[in-house]
């Protein structure tokens, strides 16, 4: 059996609710590439990552795509969507072979109804989730490219739970969609983090050589002036 109490959602419930919750979920594989909803599609339900790789993310008019989260086991995905029964806020795609478990909205309620320590729970994380966005709202709008990518880098605060895999895992096109901005600013920032000697190469992946000067930059959206003078 899947263990449920991983999950904040279903954190000490007790066994026989828990039996309950497995049976009405139901499990579904994904080819690498699968397509697993789209985002204005009726609610396809609350999804948890039991294996692989899975990428929300969203379209703009133009075609771009920005990457909301890249989930490993055991994420969740589509609460909001699972708890009031509207359509799917962004599109999932499987990036490896993934399993997941699949509860509907109309299980996600009944059960809900019946265990207040679920009902609890859920209020809970989603409101961690919409700190979480905000806080990344308030990134996108107020900090600089190389501010936002100190933070994901230190992996610690805003990109911690919608970023599964390490930075220095992600390819400079992934933290591109990640930031909401091009592969060309990130290759920029990413430049102008090595001269101040806060990040190195080494192959294709980046190291941090500063811990405290990537924690000086994201917490005051500019590299300290000693850092200023290496680039």
């Amino acid at each position: 059996m899947f263990d449920w109490c991983a999950i904040p959602f279903f954190q000490g419930l007790a066994p026989p609710d828990v039996e309950r919750i497995e049976r009405a979920a139901h499990r579904k594989r994904y080819q690498a590439g699968a397509v697993i909803f789209n985002e204005g599609e009726c609610c396809a339900g609350f999804f948890v990552v039991a294996e692989g790789l899975v990428r929300i993310y969203r379209v703009n008019a133009e075609g771009r795509l920005h990457t909301l989260s890249l989930l490993r086991p055991p994420s969740t995905f589509n609460e909001v969507a699972a708890v009031d029964g509207g359509a799917n806020p962004f599109d999932a795609v499987a990036v490896t072979h993934a399993e997941l478990l699949i509860i509907s909205h109309e299980n996600l309620i009944n059960l809900m109804a019946s265990e207040r320590r679920l009902l609890n729970n859920t209020v809970q994380a989603l409101a961690h989730l919409n700190r979480e966005y905000i806080e990344r709202l308030e990134d996108m709008t107020f900090r600089t490219i190389p501010s936002r990518l100190a933070k994901l880098f230190l992996h610690e605060t805003t990109y911690a739970d919608q970023i599964a895999q390490l930075p220095s895992q992600l390819t400079q096109e992934e933290m591109a969609s990640i930031l909401g901005t091009t592969r060309e600013v990130v290759g920029r920032a990413l430049r102008g983090l090595m001269n101040a000697g806060l990040l190195r190469k080494h192959g294709r992946s980046f190291v941090i050589v500063d811990r405290a000067g990537l924690e000086a930059l994201a917490e005051t959206n500019s590299i300290p002036n000693a850092l200023t003078q290496k680039i």
